[in-house]
């Protein structure tokens, strides 16, 4: 799980690179692992690199016994430019996949786009596994459904730090002062831990006033932030060369970096750590419905979800109780603390407020 070339995931900051290597790539570039087409066949784009290798090596091949539909698996490539194209081709009447992932986001500018293809609920019993935040849908219906997700937690290096820490409430803490790597996006992760440990959740974000407040909260950050990090590969190596004594990160590269010999501890703590994740969305120019319907049936099936987690190392998104992994194997990937959720619909309407006054509070 190494870092990509732009240092940037979808989300918060696009995802790339734990799972992908072909941050570069574009639409063009993508090419099925397995090719011949035909009636039986669903071309799916996932992110690349130990992601996708994982789920064409361990979960693909699964729902194939089960369904007779063949995957052709497609390495697919981070960032607005990917989905720029696919809108084109999509009003050109191509579809290069059946179906990709695409985090809360780009969802929502593709609905503008009228890019996605709408679910029927019917045809997908499993889709009451998902929790509700993790159903995306638009005014013409559902057009997003849980993939996968990742978590930003809070990392710590023992060497330096040698309290134990469980609460988000520690980087406002005085005796950190320049300790801190913090997610510096203009509408990061920060605001959803601002929010959750010091005001009402994520509802605070609704209004720009409760945007305003939760700012103003986390200027008190200052002091203590050596780094406000937009690359996640500039936090990596903040943390590998003792630069910042810890700060927000993902918790799966942040395991990475530990089996690999940096000092961390992974906290998720009290509050609980963010959960950000992408959907399973069906481009509108594709015409295998049924064979969508069958893929994302699956994939919220508890036998999908836990292999997800055995073998592929991201969270399931379905309900916990649903699952047969045990407290190791739960544990290893995710965390019985319940996630802070993300405001995406808060962001949809004030994103650039945010990251305006975001930007102004850092620089003042």
């Amino acid at each position: 799980m190494d870092a990509d070339q732009d240092g940037r995931r979808p989300g918060f900051l696009n995802r790339r690179g734990l799972l992908m290597g072909a941050a570069g790539l574009t639409l063009a570039a993508c090419s099925p692992k397995a090719s011949g087409g035909g009636a039986n066949t669903l071309k799916v784009s996932s992110y690349g690199g130990n992601f996708e290798e994982a789920m064409s090596a361990h979960v693909y091949p699964v729902f194939e016994k089960a369904t007779g539909i063949k995957v052709e698996s497609i390495a697919q490539p981070a960032g607005l430019q990917f989905l720029l194209q696919l809108i084109e081709a999509n009003k050109a009447g191509i579809a290069p996949m059946d179906l990709c992932i695409s985090t809360a986001v780009d969802v929502n500018r593709g609905r503008k786009a009228n890019l996605w293809r709408q679910r029927d609920p019917k045809a997908l019993p499993n889709l009451g596994n998902l929790p509700w935040q993790y159903v995306l849908s638009g005014p013409k219906g559902i057009d997003g459904v849980g993939a996968l997700g990742w978590f930003l937690a809070l990392v710590v290096n023992p060497d330096q730090i040698k309290t134990p820490i469980d609460t988000w409430t520690a980087l406002w803490e005085p005796a950190y002062r320049d300790a801190w790597g913090l997610a510096g996006a203009g509408a990061g992760p920060i605001f959803d831990i601002t929010a959750k440990t010091y005001f009402d959740g994520p509802a605070t974000l609704d209004t720009e006033a409760g945007i305003l407040k939760v700012i103003n909260k986390i200027a008190e950050l200052k002091p203590n932030t050596k780094l406000w990090w937009e690359s996640e590969g500039t936090m990596q190596t903040a943390l590998e060369n003792g630069e910042v004594k810890g700060g927000v990160y993902f918790a799966d590269v942040a395991a990475t970096l530990k089996a690999s010999g940096t000092p961390l501890s992974i906290v998720f703590p009290k509050e609980g750590a963010v959960m950000d994740f992408g959907s399973w969305c069906q481009p509108a120019a594709s015409t295998k419905v049924a064979e969508a319907d069958a893929f994302i049936n699956f994939m919220c099936s508890p036998q999908a979800q836990n292999l997800i987690a055995r073998k592929v190392n991201a969270p399931p998104l379905i309900r916990r109780e649903l699952l047969d992994l045990t407290s190791e194997e739960f544990n290893r990937v995710s965390s019985e603390i319940p996630p802070i959720t993300t405001n995406y619909e808060a962001r949809a309407r004030h994103l650039d407020f945010m990251a305006t006054n975001f930007t102004k509070m850092i620089s003042s």
